[in-house]
């Protein structure tokens, strides 16, 4: 795959990844699952905010949009898992499961595997973007290099 079609791709993920994102707040609100003030603090800047910032910046500046990218999804995606999927609180998928209305715990459950897989996605997408701009540099490097000479 080119690395123009990874980015469009790593785009493509970054919006799908927040309109989830968005999706998933709403059985927060509406089910006793609020994100504590610390969370938040998590949510707001690396799970909203950075992924968006890193598609931005991805279409001008590619080693810093990829950087940003990598790590908003990674950090989003290390965070998801662990309270949804591995810690024992409210935020666990299986407890969420049992709360009323069953219509928002169901949008619960699907947007929170929804998010593990576009979080997953973009990091791996970045990583792979990562290893295109390490090997594009290392051929920009042995090509002044050979032509210096």
């Amino acid at each position: 795959m080119s690395t123009r079609r990874l980015k469009l791709t790593a785009l493509a993920v970054v919006a799908i990844h927040f309109v989830v994102v968005l999706l998933h707040s709403i059985p927060h609100q509406v089910l006793p699952v609020k994100a504590t003030p610390a969370q938040l603090a998590f949510i707001i800047p690396v799970i909203i905010v950075a992924p968006v910032l890193a598609g931005i910046v991805l279409t001008k500046f590619q080693s810093a949009g990829t950087i940003l990218l990598t790590g908003s999804m990674l950090g989003s995606l290390v965070f998801g898992v662990y309270y949804h999927f591995i810690a024992d609180t409210i935020d666990h998928v299986e407890h969420v499961a049992r709360l009323q209305p069953v219509f928002w715990s169901q949008m619960f459950e699907i947007t929170a595997y929804l998010l593990a897989i576009s979080e997953m996605l973009g990091t791996v997408l970045g990583l792979i973007l990562l290893v295109r701009l390490k090997q594009s540099y290392r051929h920009e490097k042995a090509h002044k290099a050979q032509t210096s000479k």
